[in-house]
């Protein structure tokens, strides 16, 4: 369950990854990308404060394991990017 979920997390990044640096080599040098592309980092940026503290607050009460706590840090870097995908493509569509 856990490879699967692995498979499909780094499938969905790398897409994201693409699109996003796409983006940004299209439409990212005028006035209305650099809008969108402030605007999506901006929203995603406080998901990684949350994502940081829960993280910290779960390592105080379960004592992660090294391993533990890298793949925590990977999930929540990738889910960050997700996050900021989704909302360069509202913003897109929405600007």
């Amino acid at each position: 369950m856990i490879k699967w979920l692995t498979l499909v997390t780094v499938a969905l990044y790398l897409a994201s990854h693409y699109y996003s640096r796409r983006f940004v080599l299209q439409e990212g040098r005028d006035e209305r990308g650099r809008l969108i592309l402030d605007k999506s980092r901006a929203k995603a940026f406080p998901f990684i404060l949350g994502g940081w503290a829960a993280l910290y607050f779960c390592n105080a009460d379960y004592h992660l394991t090294y391993p533990q706590f890298q793949n925590c840090v990977v999930l929540l870097v990738a889910g960050v990017n997700l996050i900021q995908f989704a909302y360069l493509l509202v913003y897109r569509r929405r600007y």
